[in-house]
C-alpha cells in the first residue's frame, strides 16, 4: 500500500531564518546605506556594516529608555529633571520637526548631509570623500552649477565656530549602525581637521527611523532633555560612544 506523502514542517528557528530572508530581500542596499520603505514616514534606512555582526536580542524602548536615564546620571545632570524631560515626551515635536526639514531637503538614509547646502547622501562615507567638498567650499573651488539647498540648520547647538565659513549638516539617528560608524571614523577627523580649527561649524539634526529603530525617538529626546542643562554635545557623544550597550 502507498504511503502518503509527508507532510512539511518548520520548526520555530527555521520560520524565523525565512522571516529574515524576506525581511533582507526587502532592502535595498546601495552605496553604504541601506534604504528601505517607510510606510509611515517615507524615510530611508541606515547604510549596513562591511562585517557581519552577531544577532543580538533586542532591547525593548522601556529597556532603552532605563539605558538613556542611567548615562544622564554618568554626565552628572540632574537626575529628576531628566527623567521629567524624557517621560514627558516634551521634545517629540523639535524631534518631528528635524525629520519634516529632512524629508523636505531629500533625505533618505542616515547618515545624510548637507555641506554648505551640497547634498551628500553618501552614508558612512571615508573621510577623504568628505575633505574634498569641505576643500572645494574653503578654496572656492566647487564647480559651476554645483547643486545647493536651503536647509536650516535646526534648533540644537552648534559644534564648532558660530562664524566658520563652512556649515556642515548632518542628519542622523543615534540608534543607526551607520551614524555610529560616520561618528567614530569621519567625524573623528572632521573635527580635528576643520572643526577645531574653526574652519567649519558642525549642526546635527534628528531623524529617526522609527520603523527599524525602536529606540531612535527616545534617544533623540534625551539628547534635547541633556540641553536643556547645557550638555547635548556630551550626551551625544555618550549615545554614539555607547550605542551597543544602550540599544
Amino acid at each position: 500500500m502507498p504511503t502518503s506523502p509527508s507532510k512539511l514542517t518548520i520548526s520555530t528557528p527555521t520560520a524565523v531564518l525565512i522571516g529574515s530572508i524576506f525581511i533582507s530581500i526587502a532592502i535595498l542596499i546601495s552605496g553604504g546605506v541601506i534604504t528601505g520603505k517607510n510606510l509611515n514616514k517615507n524615510t530611508a534606512g541606515s547604510g549596513a556594516p562591511s562585517a557581519q555582526v552577531p544577532a543580538q536580542q533586542a532591547k525593548t524602548e522601556a529597556d532603552i529608555v532605563k539605558s538613556l536615564k542611567s548615562y544622564a546620571g554618568k554626565l552628572g545632570l540632574d537626575q529628576n529633571k531628566f527623567n521629567s524631560c524624557l517621560d514627558s515626551g516634551q521634545k517629540a515635536d523639535l524631534v518631528s520637526a528635524d525629520e519634516k526639514d529632512g524629508t523636505t531637503a531629500g533625505v533618505q538614509g542616515t547618515p545624510s548631509f548637507f555641506v554648505n547646502g551640497r547634498p551628500l547622501m553618501i552614508g558612512a562615507a571615508p573621510f577623504d570623500q568628505f575633505k574634498k567638498v569641505i576643500d572645494e567650499e574653503l578654496s572656492g573651488s566647487a564647480a559651476a552649477g554645483t547643486k545647493r539647498q536651503d536647509v536650516s540648520v535646526g534648533n540644537l547647538p552648534v559644534r564648532g565656530d558660530a562664524n566658520a565659513p563652512v556649515t556642515f549638516i548632518e542628519f542622523s539617528d543615534y540608534q543607526c549602525p551607520f551614524c555610529g560608524r560616520f561618528y567614530s571614523d569621519a567625524e573623528v577627523q572632521i573635527q580635528k581637521e576643520y572643526v577645531d580649527t574653526g574652519k567649519v561649524k558642525l549642526y546635527y539634526r534628528d531623524y529617526p527611523l522609527t520603523q527599524i529603530h525602536p529606540g531612535a525617538e527616545k534617544a533623540a529626546e534625551a539628547a534635547r532633555c541633556a540641553g536643556d542643562q547645557g550638555k547635548y554635545w556630551e550626551y551625544h557623544d555618550l549615545i554614539f560612544s555607547n550605542q551597543s550597550n544602550i540599544f
